[in-house]
């Protein structure tokens, strides 16, 4: 097997792993969102919004951050598994 074989096993595995990442987050953002509401309603309506509100908003940027953290990690992988095999020679 040669490293162009390896190359391209890895890139479609790299290609697999984005689009299944990219899936959970179109997937989860809308329950997610539906349940960060609900809970902004009932904290609303029992008048500790003030107090719940901050909490909820971080939750929404971890969740949100982590996706996007996971496909910067990607991209990285991506660079660094492209330069795998190059090395000096002296």
């Amino acid at each position: 097997m040669t490293n162009s074989d390896n190359w391209a096993k890895v890139t479609v595995g790299l290609i697999t792993f984005a689009f299944i990442n990219l899936l959970l987050f179109i997937v989860l953002s809308n329950p997610m969102g539906l349940i960060f509401d609900m809970i902004d309603t009932q904290a609303g309506n029992m008048g500790v919004e003030d107090k719940v509100v901050p909490h909820i908003s971080n939750y929404r940027n971890v969740f949100g951050l982590t996706f996007l953290l996971s496909m910067a990690g990607l991209i990285v992988w991506f660079i660094l598994g492209a330069h795998k095999e190059e090395h000096e020679e002296y």
